[in-house]
């Protein structure tokens, strides 16, 4: 039976992280061009459709005149608070909204102004991940990470030299 050196086992195993870190990152570049913004969910209000810790993708793209009763979309109702529920109704003044568990809609309609898009899809859990990352403490982890990856690529790249010598010999 082959022995398999802890050179290998390292390399393979940075090259699969490496590589996972840069497929995600162009994904996230390409949904972020196309106006794709995701949301960490916080209240219950949408019920089971976006529980609490999700996170829901917002189209930024898709335009307001567009807007149908029953989509759900995403809005701001002031500068810190973003809220995301079904358009119930539509009025001159804008389109009204209500959350799926609330008894009543929201008291001021959404306009052109406010809007931001609208929602098509969610992810379970993901949210406290993300709001993880937002604070002091998970922003150092991020950057711990990211310099342990690249001290690693610097090893990687100088065991690969290594290994270039060695079998030239």
């Amino acid at each position: 039976m082959a022995k398999i050196s802890g050179r290998i086992v390292f390399n393979r195993i940075y090259e699969v992280v490496s590589t996972v870190m840069i497929v995600t990152a162009v994904i996230l570049a390409a949904m972020y061009l196309r106006g794709i913004r995701f949301y960490h969910v916080k209240s219950g209000s949408m019920g089971d459709l976006l529980p609490v810790g999700c996170v829901c993708f917002v189209d930024t793209h898709y335009n307001f005149e567009k807007v149908d009763i029953g989509d759900v979309i995403a809005f701001r109702v002031d500068e810190d608070t973003l809220v995301t529920h079904r358009a119930v109704r539509s009025a001159e003044n804008g389109i009204y909204t209500r959350g799926d568990e609330n008894d009543a809609e929201d008291p001021k309609p959404v306009t052109a102004d406010n809007y931001i898009g609208r929602t098509f899809f969610e992810l379970p859990h993901i949210g406290a991940a993300l709001a993880f990352f937002h604070t002091i403490k998970g922003k150092a982890v991020l950057a711990a990470a990211v310099i342990m990856i690249a001290a690693a690529g610097i090893f990687y790249r100088n065991n690969n030299k290594d290994s270039d010598k060695e079998n030239n010999l």
